[in-house]
């Protein structure tokens, strides 16, 4: 049966969500500010949860009602068929978003949803579900906006952007969501060499590996929904397939190359590779002192703004960037994607993107400039 589902990702990442949409076979997909709304069989959203690389949450929509005050939050919650979505023994939590003229504050928002549901469970169902907010059964996902707020099970139970593989981090460290946007909306394909010349804790070259190589980012995980009494048995036998569908889709990939000037990142890059298990080749240079790929392939950067220089301010940085800007020049034939949340960034680089495309890491505006040198 067709129904309505919507998929979540960092805010400037809805083309890339889209097109991943669009693959897996959705329909109706429409894009809004930090997600898309599409529709399909429900093996779609749960292929959905295993394959999207750049989507935060997939959502089961369940319920959207007035919520102008705390009342009205309160009885549009407790009128939702909760008897039918969470069963005895069952652990559940909130996850609030955004607000209204008067819910300004999303913990009081999920207190308030918590106690609607508990409340209607005691009184149809003569039980009193528990409250864990660390690993739930089912998670809630409630958000308002223009005065009402939509209610929503997230299948897979935790962001899907925490793959897991990152045990070690540097500063300035890029999500995963985040980093499978920039691979995608570089335009890169997979099939040319790549290399990360400022690697940090390896989320760019990870992200890139596994894509490269076809393999669905969450394949391995265990979702949410697989535990929920009323859809267990027929997701686990449809997961089962999709997972074993997806391992035969599994490629070899071009040579994906990772570098850094500090040791740090190279041993957090390094850790991080092996518990993702892809291969990447790890080494300890200068971003200004980077040599051509063979055959000419695509550069991948996440450029420092400030947390991973020394001291020196500015003026250092725009330094950073111009050197950065020759070296790259040279390299004839090769193409650049570039993200940089830093405001002196294009102009010291010296060179003229062929596209630019802004990207929020959390409340940080960043924008990826594509080069073809």
């Amino acid at each position: 049966m067709f129904r309505s589902w919507y998929a979540t990702c960092p805010r400037g990442a809805e083309p890339a969500l889209e097109s991943e949409l669009r693959a897996l076979g959705a329909k109706g997909i429409r894009s809004s500010v930090g997600g898309a709304r599409f529709t399909g069989e429900r093996e779609i959203a749960l292929r959905a949860c295993l394959e999207l690389r750049t989507a935060l949450r997939v959502l089961e929509p369940v319920g959207d009602f007035p919520a102008l005050d705390a009342d009205d939050l309160y009885a549009g919650a407790a009128s939702l068929p909760w008897k039918e979505l969470i069963a005895r023994g069952q652990t559940f939590a909130v996850s609030a978003s955004g607000r209204t003229e008067r819910l300004v504050h999303t913990h009081f928002v999920e207190q308030r949803i918590k106690d609607a549901v508990v409340d209607q469970l005691r009184e149809s169902a003569g039980f009193r579900p528990g409250v864990d907010p660390r690993a739930p059964d089912v998670l809630l996902v409630a958000h308002l906006a223009k005065g009402r707020c939509s209610v929503s099970l997230d299948l897979a139970g935790e962001l899907l952007s925490n793959r897991g593989y990152r045990i070690r981090t540097v500063e300035a460290p890029l999500r995963e969501a985040l980093a499978a946007a920039v691979v995608l909306l570089s335009g890169w394909e997979g099939k040319t060499p790549l290399h990360d010349p400022v690697c940090g804790s390896g989320t760019l070259a990870i992200e890139a590996a596994l894509f490269a190589a076809r393999r669905a980012p969450n394949a391995a995980r265990r979702l949410a929904c697989e535990k929920w009494p009323r859809t267990s048995a027929e997701d686990s036998r449809v997961l089962g397939d999709l997972r074993a569908e997806l391992q035969r889709r599994v490629v070899e990939p071009p040579p994906i190359l990772a570098s850094d000037r500090d040791p740090e990142a190279i041993a957090a890059t390094q850790a991080n590779l092996r518990e993702a298990g892809v291969a990447v080749r790890v080494f300890q240079a200068d971003a200004r002192d980077i040599g051509r790929l063979d055959p000419p392939g695509q550069l991948l950067l996440n450029v420092p703004y400030g947390e991973r220089l020394e001291a020196g301010g500015r003026k250092q940085l725009k330094t950073f960037y111009h050197q950065l800007g020759k070296s790259l020049r040279a390299l004839a034939g090769h193409r650049a994607a570039i993200l940089s949340a830093g405001e002196d960034f294009e102009s010291a680089f010296g060179a003229r993107p062929r596209s630019r495309h802004t990207l929020w890491n959390g409340p940080l505006k960043s924008v990826l400039y594509r080069y073809q040198f």
